[in-house]
Parts: C-alpha cells; structure tokens; sequence
C-alpha cells in the first residue's frame, strides 16, 4: 500500500501548511484571558478558513472536503501547540447526531455555534449504578402533557462544567426490554436550574424532543426539570 500522498493530496498538504504558518503566527500574538477563550479563538479561526470540522457539508459550517483531507490537515496541525481538547465530544459525537437526527431548524440553531466554537457540548451517559452500561440507565423521562419531566443522575460527564448544552440518554419505557425504551434529549447546560461544576451535582436541566446525540463523561448531573418539546423549562426540585 502507498502511503504517500497523491499530487492533488500533495497540493492540499501545502495549503493546509502555508495556511497554518500564517495562522498560528498571528494567533500566537494575540492576548487571551485563559486557555477556553484562546481554543474558542483558534477554532474559530479554522472555521473561517474552512478547517474546522472538514468532511462536513459547507452548508452547515463545513469544509465540504474529503476524510484523507481532513486527516492531512490534522496531521499538520498536530505539529503545532493548538488545544482543540473542548471541542471533541460535541463535534465527534453529539453535533454530528443533531446534523443526522434533527431538523432544518434545530440543525441551523445549533450546528453552525458548535463549528466556529461558539458553543460546547458534553454527553450524559454514564450512572452510578450502571457506569458506562447503557442498558442499566435509570434516569427517567416521563412525558406531561406537552413536557417531558426528567428525574435521575449522571456521572463522569466530562466537560460538563464548562459545556453550553448537553445530550442525555433516558429510560422513556421501563416496560420493555432494557435495551430497549430509551430516547436522547439535549439539556441547556447553562439554564439558571442546571448548575454544572467539578464534582458538583446539578439540580435541574432543560430537555427538548427535537435533537439526539451519544453521551460519556466526568461529573455529577441530578436532573429533575419540566420541560416544553421546544426546550423550556419549568423546574421541579
């Protein structure tokens, strides 16, 4: 197998290269408060280049390009000292859910802040009881008239304490088969009644019906939340 690059790969690699020396230089040179503004920063920066998230429609913030493309670039951008740490969840995993899952609207709303950096996501999978066992969840959604009222606990949630929305794994119908009965919503991690901190619990979240995504993580998350199938909330402690 020839591992080297074709012509066209070739002349990617080059631009991605000339792209980055001039890009890193005048990032370096800029002034951030801490390390979270400084990556928000740089992947805005890829975004605007078209660097960011590569293999992704350019209607929703893309490169348009191709894998080997995306591939190239990040190989050259691992020779320079970037953090894209933040961003690897929710552009992985939780984004490119809502972007096969969700509709137009919710997929404008949301896919385009995560490209640019704008906005981070987390994953709530994992329990105390059932650790990274999916079919052991016990969080509960039980729906409310046009809500959805969410009551259990996550952990390991990583990057919940700085995250903007989050994707939660529930138990809608505890009826059927345990590998069965479960649906995904997205919290608003930042709501007044979803507080998020290290090894901190949260005592509410926000929860819609209109996107779904896959969860991990780090800390503590109780949800007891109402909530509307457009992502409002009435909280209930």
């Amino acid at each position: 197998m020839d591992f080297n690059d074709s012509d066209a790969e070739a002349t990617y690699r080059a631009a991605a290269r000339r792209w980055l020396d001039t890009n890193i230089a005048e990032h370096d040179a800029g002034h951030y408060p801490d390390d979270m503004t400084k990556a928000k920063a740089w992947q805005a920066r890829k975004a605007a280049g078209g660097y960011a998230c590569i293999t992704w429609p350019q209607e929703w913030g893309g490169g348009g390009g191709t894998p080997i493309e995306s591939v190239i670039f990040g190989q050259e951008e691992a020779k320079h000292a970037v953090d894209g740490s933040y961003f690897t969840i929710g552009l992985g995993m939780c984004v490119p859910t809502v972007m096969a899952y969700a509709d137009d609207a919710t997929k404008r709303r949301f896919v385009g802040p995560a490209v640019r950096g704008d906005e981070i996501w987390s994953q709530l999978f994992s329990e105390p009881a059932g650790g990274s066992d999916v079919a052991a969840i016990r969080t509960r959604a039980v729906r409310d008239g046009d809500d959805w009222v969410i009551n259990g606990q996550k952990v390991w949630t990583s990057g919940a304490h700085y995250s903007d929305y989050g994707i939660v794994l529930v138990r809608t119908n505890p009826d059927v088969p345990k590998h069965q009965g479960l649906t995904m919503f997205w919290l608003d991690l930042k709501a007044p009644e979803s507080r998020s901190g290290r090894s901190t619990r949260c005592r509410a979240g926000r929860a819609s019906t209109k996107s779904g995504s896959r969860t991990s993580g780090y800390l503590t998350h109780n949800a007891s939340a109402r909530s509307t199938a457009a992502g409002r909330s009435r909280c209930s402690r």
